[in-house]
């Protein structure tokens, strides 16, 4: 029985499409790039290149849209840097019958329809995960919209409307460039910025980091990703380097299916040891915490089942008193301000990331822009997610399926 005459009519799904370089992206570049080191093999085993993962020529994403019978549309997001038509295609062949005729406020069940829809063929990851989240984001902003409520006051909060956030990549082919990115990111109010490394030596990763941890040394802190590259013992010798340096976290130092490397790495350094982006389930994030990994978790919003199921990560970290920070590296505007409204309802949250280079498909495709200010992302207070689109722009970079 749909409440107050509201049932969902339509579910759409557009791929929405962005030009971007990402041979000269932040953060994609080995950071020791034209510091002029000889290269050396890694210690312990070299694992290559099979942890780098594919990207596309350019930025890409599945949008959803789901309209009432009377009127009301939600915009959601699934994470789908690559093959977002694969993702689409599901939100319409498998997802879409699930919806249609129901209730746009039960959350809840029709997460866990969605959810067991495809349970028993193991479809509990990846492009069936990333799908249903795009749909409960697209929920919660046609909820909010229904009940003219910002979604964070739909989900208990706010305990904060302004997010400390950090800047994501180092844009430069040199560690002079890198060093000039540095100080204009301090200059716009960031006090946290990450860097990549894991696509070199270690020896070129370390000194490629040293002189940008050394730039802003007292003034704002060097975050590590290292993209999966390591074995644990790597891990090891990375991270006691890294916290002699001075870098403030470490983040997916190891394979995702390394679990046991990663309580060993936790339990041999002090610095935070992050992951979680590659985690779409509670249950997944639950048995990492048993196993005493890691410091501080990093669901991303668009890939872990959406709001309904980000909420429920962050419970589970509450569990275990470990603190979430909200990974927000690719993707449209909707990802960045879903993740905001959960942060904004969270008490264990921690940092935004915000990506450090011009987004294609970002605030140009909106009617007032969404970004950092000082070094502080404002959650946007309007109505469900709190973004329009500007119809023009949003028609120029999306194809609807």
């Amino acid at each position: 029985m749909a409440s107050a005459g509201h049932t969902i009519a339509r579910v759409e799904a557009f791929v929405l499409v962005g030009d971007k370089d990402y041979a000269t992206d932040a953060g994609l570049a080995t950071l020791a790039q034209g510091s002029g080191r000889s290269v050396s093999p890694r210690p312990m085993g070299d694992p290559g290149d099979l942890h780098v993962c594919t990207y596309p020529p350019q930025a890409q994403t599945c949008l959803v849209r789901l309209t009432t019978d009377s009127g009301f549309t939600g915009w959601g997001e699934c994470h789908a840097p690559m093959s977002p038509r694969a993702t689409a295609a599901i939100v319409l062949d498998v997802l879409a019958p699930v919806l249609i005729g129901q209730n746009p406020l039960a959350t809840e069940v029709l997460w866990k329809r969605m959810y067991g829809s495809q349970r028993l063929r193991g479809q509990i990851a990846g492009y069936q995960m990333e799908a249903i989240a795009g749909i409960d984001i697209a929920l919660w902003d046609l909820a909010g919209k229904l009940l003219d409520r910002p979604v964070y006051e739909l989900l208990g909060g706010p305990f904060r409307t302004s997010l400390p956030a950090y800047a994501s990549g180092v844009p430069g082919g040199t560690v002079a460039e890198r060093v000039f990115s540095l100080n204009r990111f301090i200059d716009e109010g960031y006090t946290a910025i990450k860097a990549s490394i894991g696509r070199g030596t270690i020896d070129d990763d370390l000194a490629g980091l040293t002189p940008l941890i050394e730039a802003v040394r007292g003034r704002a802190d060097i975050l590590v990703d290292a993209h999966g590259a390591y074995t644990a013992e790597n891990a090891i010798v990375v991270a006691r380097e890294l916290e002699s340096m001075g870098a403030a976290w470490l983040e997916d130092p190891l394979p995702l299916e390394d679990i046991e490397g990663y309580a060993r790495l936790c339990a041999a350094v002090d610095m935070p040891i992050v992951s979680g982006e590659t985690e779409c389930t509670s249950f997944q994030m639950l048995d990492r915490l048993k196993a005493g990994t890691p410091d501080i978790l990093l669901p991303d919003v668009c890939r872990a089942g959406g709001i309904s199921e980000g909420r429920r990560i962050a419970d589970v970290a509450h569990l275990y008193n470990r603190r979430w920070a909200a990974h927000v590296c690719m993707g449209s505007s909707i990802h960045v301000a879903a993740a905001a409204h959960l942060a904004a309802a969270s008490s264990n949250f921690l940092i935004f990331e915000f990506p450090s280079t011009p987004n294609p498909i970002g605030d140009c495709l909106l009617t007032s822009p969404l970004r950092p200010e000082r070094g502080m992302f404002t959650v946007p207070a309007g109505p469900g997610l709190g973004i329009e689109f500007d119809d023009e722009q949003l028609a120029g970079h999306a194809i609807q399926i």
